[in-house]
């Protein structure tokens, strides 16, 4: 209490600004944790994000960007692809999501765990964003979900899991073709 916004739902995830803090000065583990906070709607306000759900929105929008690319120039693209899925009607399909709920990294899902609709962060089953952010987005990725890139794409494989290069794709076709891209370099890796 006094420290969230009524907006987070109790759900801290999200509301953490990164950054320095001086945590000698502020003499308490819910002053840091306010500051914390407080730094991130002072970012929001700036960014011009209404209060109220917009800012959860936001902040769950960039962090499925944060936490489904490694690099900021995919960010906006990325956002872009979740409100166009969103605006299609279609499952977002995120596999960092559907982690988030069961509390792994993505790399240990398995297709059981992935048809499973008890988590509601299952972005496979259940359409439309997942109830809270899935990590603590940077400023990029914050950007990035208020102000995401112009296009039509619906799909996204990062093709090189070294570099992060990641291609988009407007059809399944395309998407069916990047994702083998994917699997013949991760083939070739081991």
């Amino acid at each position: 209490a006094g420290i969230l916004p009524a907006e987070a739902q109790g759900k801290y995830e999200g509301w953490f600004a990164p950054g320095s803090y001086n945590v000698t000065s502020l003499k308490s583990v819910d002053a840091i944790i306010k500051a914390m906070v407080d730094r991130r709607v002072a970012q929001l306000d700036t960014l011009g994000v209404p209060t109220g759900a917009e800012r959860e929105r936001v902040l769950t929008l960039a962090s499925i960007a944060e936490s489904e690319v490694n690099s900021t120039e995919y960010y906006g693209k990325v956002t872009r692809v979740i409100l166009n899925r969103i605006a299609k009607n279609m499952p977002l399909g995120m596999d960092t999501t559907v982690a988030y709920g069961l509390g792994i990294k993505a790399d240990a899902l398995t297709d059981a765990m992935l048809n499973d609709a008890s988590n509601q962060y299952n972005t496979r089953i259940h359409k439309g964003l997942p109830p809270s952010p899935i990590s603590n987005p940077g400023d990029n990725a914050i950007s990035a979900a208020v102000h995401p890139e112009s296009g039509d794409w619906l799909y996204f494989v990062t093709t090189n899991m070294k570099t992060g290069e990641t291609k988009f794709a407007t059809t399944e076709d395309q998407f069916w073709k990047i994702r083998q891209e994917y699997k013949n370099s991760n083939d070739n890796a081991n």
